[in-house]
């Protein structure tokens, strides 16, 4: 029932010229989420790193506006992560991924833009983080629960790229 609340408020908005409020989003996209369960994730990883990922997945709020979602493998012991965040505003949609350098604002302290990264232990037992992206997508097909799924190519600052392809279904905020 919410779900057809909220696509029925959000053609209403698209008929009277409202939907063009959605900060580079587009209107109610759908993403396939078979096999997956309420608060988890599947992921592929191909390039310096190589292997398929599946665990949990939540969201936070940050203090100062915007998203910050966590998808955990639980599968292996390499500790790989995929997180995304989005600035405050943020509505189902389909959005450009920028690096997270360029998406966060140090002066007023906010997420500003949408970015993703991948991180995994490396053989030094520190952790390798794929954050400068060079392309990619997120897809939110609805924020409560959070439905949506992501791809992108993202190096380390040295050396490395990775292409990550991740669904998720349904995460609650923690």
């Amino acid at each position: 029932m919410k779900r057809l609340f909220i696509l029925c408020f959000v053609m209403f908005l698209a008929a009277c010229g409202g939907a063009t409020a959605q900060r580079s989003g587009t209107a109610s996209p759908t993403v396939e989420v078979g096999g997956l369960s309420v608060s988890s994730f599947k992921a592929t990883v191909s390039g310096a790193v190589t292997g398929d990922f599946s665990g949990t997945g939540s969201y936070f709020k940050q203090n100062k506006g915007g998203l910050l979602i966590s998808l955990v493998d639980l599968q292996h012991p390499s500790g790989a992560t995929i997180t995304i965040i989005l600035p405050a505003g943020t509505v189902a949609g389909t959005y450009s991924l920028k690096s997270y350098a360029d998406s966060y604002d140090g002066t007023t302290n906010k997420i500003a833009a949408v970015s993703a990264s991948f991180s995994i232990l490396n053989k030094t037992n520190g952790v390798d983080t794929y954050s400068t992206i060079s392309e990619g997508t997120l897809t939110l097909q609805s924020l409560d629960p959070m439905t949506g799924s992501v791809s992108f190519k993202a190096k380390l600052d040295n050396d490395g790229e990775v292409e990550v392809t991740a669904t998720f279904y349904q995460l609650i905020a923690a």
